[in-house]
């Protein structure tokens, strides 16, 4: 879970970079350089980098701490607390993936807000912090409640009933991010892949160089295991070591 988090947070911040280094161009508003069609969609460009990000620290303190948190106490207040702004955590930033996504013009947004809507994190933070008393199932025709179980809410997991005990399910919210997670990086490689040869058509140096750093994400997600290392002391050129298990000699 916590070297999902991990990937998702390399991608993030690797298109922020990209962003940064187009719209640091000078003598053009950078609606005009990141090729969006309203002015007012780069401060949700913007919002949007930053929700995902914001988010990420509320995913970590989970991964780390879980529903019971770091407190010492047995409180089981902090425990709903914790999954109530976890869940709103990982939704928003799933809507913020989705404007990105839409944002740079990738192909099909309609079906990535679908796979986002088939998570189970999703569902369960429509059963418990939206819609605890009026959910649809797939037949959309009658209402439900949900409720979780308070005294099997610890750890990484949860157990909720319907209808205040028609039906139970006990779900592991830590396998449940994972999942999202990884749809998550894969939103975001094409976020990235797309931008790179949308904003920087024709300008090859910068395409092979946010290239390189696109293969680097990939063997991340891959498994392998990156190291970097100052050249003779000089912190500013730096060696790049990519031990990849899918491959048979490391890449320098």
């Amino acid at each position: 879970m916590r070297d999902d988090i991990e990937i998702l947070d390399e991608y993030s911040s690797a298109f922020r970079d990209l962003v940064n280094t187009r719209v640091g161009v000078q003598g053009e508003p950078p609606a005009s350089l990141l090729r969006l069609n309203s002015s007012n969609d780069w401060s949700f460009i913007c919002v949007a980098m930053d929700i995902v990000g914001d988010s990420s620290l509320a995913m970590h303190n989970f991964a780390r701490f879980s529903l019971d948190g770091p407190t010492k106490y047995e409180e089981v207040g902090e425990r709903y607390l914790r999954l109530y702004g976890l869940l709103s955590a990982v939704y928003i930033q799933q809507q913020a993936l989705i404007k990105l996504y839409s944002l740079t013009n990738c192909p099909s947004p309609a079906e990535k807000k679908k796979q986002f809507e088939l998570l189970k994190i999703r569902e369960l933070r429509h059963k418990l912090s939206s819609h605890g008393l009026d959910y649809l199932e797939s037949d959309r025709s009658v209402p439900y409640a949900y409720v979780p179980v308070r005294m099997e809410l610890q750890k990484y997991s949860c157990t909720i009933t319907k209808n205040r005990g028609d039906s139970s399910e006990t779900v592991n919210i830590g396998e449940a991010l994972s999942e999202h997670c990884k749809l998550a990086v894969s939103v975001l490689d094409s976020i990235y892949e797309k931008s790179v040869k949308t904003l920087f058509k024709g300008q090859q140096t910068r395409i092979d160089e946010f290239n390189e750093k696109l293969e680097e994400l990939r063997a991340l997600r891959r498994g392998a295991v990156i190291f970097r290392a100052p050249q003779n002391g000089n912190t500013s050129e730096v060696t790049r070591v990519v031990i990849d298990a899918a491959k048979d000699e490391p890449n320098i």
